[in-house]
């Protein structure tokens, strides 16, 4: 069972998270500490600096309150400001700075062992391509920068898109199942055909953001990790296990950095594979629940381009979860919950904070284009 604190500053409510129906308080030993939480430490906004600082404030009262083995932090901030405001690089290195110095003062505090993930560097835009004139359906949706998906195109279709400026590859179903497989969601799901952008290059079509757009995340093979843990770090997905393997006796925190590449890392660092086969992952929830399952994303049920709107009906489950339809499986909170460890989440990039985390405890703020409704606390019992 999940239950959702919605707060909206003037009032709160707790819902059943799967039904999205209000319902009673659960009666759960931490939710008055955690409502307290919320209440007191209101989000400030996507594009508000104070937002770094908001995560690791709720981070640290939730550990004072919960004492977990094991903490994600997600810090998306500097990604939505650099994506949608046009940062000057002296404000851009102030920003990271302040993010680092977080990090640090969280670690120092808490005594957690860390893992520092840098997501990948953020890049000028260079071109917008522009497919809202074809004769098939594309889906830019989901906050993916570099691809999306089209659905019945034409022959006339197909022909443009091969000469179209930005366009890396146009991947057919078939071609893309048979080099990379996948769940039966996954290969449900799966367009006709996956475009993929050259980098510097971003796809206009609908279900994309219409906000303008000042930079986008590079097309970065490999990110940069930091962690005292020894062990196999080859991918993104081997980080899941270190975790795993070092949790029997160690409080360990994962600690999520958007907008991050190698230059802008203010700690040592190992550098692994951001890919899984060409796919290069870009900040969105494959990303995410690559790092946090240990599976790449034809594992993961949700791939790029697809009809997000099919599964978005009035009776849908899990209402506030944004693009989850189905709770992951997998993922690190979880299967902790299975050996009787305690987890918890904190972050600034929406849902993907609960959904990806797996946490017993997740805060996040409820922020939707931007658009900030509030903060939500997901409380999840097996």
């Amino acid at each position: 069972m999940s239950y959702g604190l919605i707060d909206v500053r003037e009032w709160d409510v707790f819902v059943d998270l799967t039904t999205g129906e209000p319902v009673d308080p659960p009666g759960l030993e931490i939710e008055g500490l955690v409502r307290g939480i919320v209440g007191r430490n209101p989000y400030p906004g996507d594009l508000a600096l104070e937002s770094i600082d908001w995560v690791t404030r709720l981070a640290l009262e939730l550990d004072r309150a919960y004492q977990p083995q094991f903490m994600m932090l997600t810090y998306a901030n500097q990604y939505f400001l650099s994506r949608y405001e046009g940062l000057s690089p002296s404000l851009w290195k102030d920003t990271t700075s302040r993010i680092f110095a977080q990090v640090d003062g969280f670690v120092r505090t808490t005594g957690f062992i860390p893992i520092v993930v840098g997501l990948g560097r953020m890049i000028p835009l260079r071109q917008y391509i522009d497919l809202n004139d074809l004769d098939g359906l594309v889906v830019a949706g989901g906050g993916s920068a570099h691809y999306a998906g089209i659905f019945a195109p034409s022959e006339r279709d197909l022909a443009r898109l091969g000469r179209m400026p930005g366009i890396e590859k146009v991947v057919a179903r078939d071609d893309f199942l048979r080099e990379f497989g996948g769940s039966p969601d996954f290969i449900r799901r799966f367009p006709d055909y996956l475009l993929a952008a050259e980098e510097g290059s971003t796809f206009k079509a609908y279900g994309g953001m219409a906000r303008p757009m000042y930079k986008i995340p590079a097309k970065d093979s490999r990110i940069p990790v930091y962690t005292p843990l020894l062990g196999h770090l080859v991918s993104l997905t081997d980080i899941k296990g270190l975790i795993m393997e070092a949790i029997a006796t160690n409080r360990v925190a994962l600690i999520l950095l958007e907008g991050i590449g190698a230059g802008d890392f203010q700690l040592d660092y190992r550098l692994c594979s951001n890919q899984a086969n060409w796919f290069t992952y870009n900040h969105g929830e494959s990303h995410y629940l690559a790092i946090t399952t240990g599976r790449h994303l034809q594992y993961n049920h949700y791939p790029p381009g697809y009809k997000y709107y099919i599964d978005d009906h009035e009776t849908r489950a899990n209402p506030y979860a944004g693009p989850f339809v189905d709770t992951p499986s997998h993922t690190i909170g979880q299967e902790l919950r299975q050996r009787g460890l305690k987890s918890a989440a904190v972050g600034n990039r929406s849902v993907l904070t609960h959904m990806t985390s797996g946490a017993d405890i997740a805060i996040e703020c409820l922020a939707r284009g931007l658009y900030n409704y509030g903060t939500l606390a997901a409380f999840n019992v097996d």
